[in-house]
């Protein structure tokens, strides 16, 4: 096989040809009898709906528990409650380069979130639990205050969008599980 049709080969068909018979099958990919983007069937997309994010404290908390929301609902604003999702988010920095006048020059945050899936059952029961992580840096440029402070919020915004799509990947597996043995 020459190596471009070699390269051609995923994008023929479903794009994971040559994955066929491993038991690999995309986490977005529309199954039988399934709602088109919705990842998974029908009532995959009903219990994630049912997925209630708790707080997160601070403005990279609550910029999360929206993307999360806004995921988990999909197109089903309002489902019953019957979840809970608890989420803790923690930066930790550290100095990469320095100037020549002992300046620091470019920090890099390592950002982490701690999740844990329960039922709102009394008591509750654990579905799943985990953490992500990501990293990112930013410079300081000379002089440049507002540049510095418009770098490191985009920064932490990428971090929290990174994070975002880890804990809603993991809850997504998660739930799936859940509905295959139900």
């Amino acid at each position: 096989m020459s190596r471009r049709a070699f390269l051609l080969l995923p994008l023929a068909g479903c794009g994971v040809l040559p994955l066929a018979g491993c038991g690999f099958e995309p986490l977005h990919a529309p199954r039988a009898g399934g709602v088109p983007g919705a990842p998974g069937d029908a009532r995959l997309a009903e219990e994630l709906a049912a997925v209630r994010v708790a707080n997160i404290p601070e403005r990279n908390g609550q910029v999360m528990r929206r993307n999360l929301e806004r995921r988990l609902e999909g197109d089903r604003a309002g489902a019953e409650a019957r979840y809970e999702l608890r989420a803790a988010v923690f930066f930790t920095s550290e100095l990469l380069g320095y100037r020549r006048d002992g300046a620091i020059s470019r920090v890099r945050l390592l950002a982490t979130v701690q999740w844990v899936l329960t039922t709102r059952d009394d008591p509750p029961v654990i579905v799943a639990r985990n953490q992500a992580r990501t990293l990112d840096a930013y410079n300081i440029p000379d002089l440049q205050f507002f540049a510095a402070d418009i770098s490191r919020e985009d920064m932490e915004r990428r971090l929290i969008e990174e994070l975002s799509d880890q804990v809603y990947l993991g809850v997504v597996a998660a739930m799936r599980r859940r509905v295959a043995a139900a």
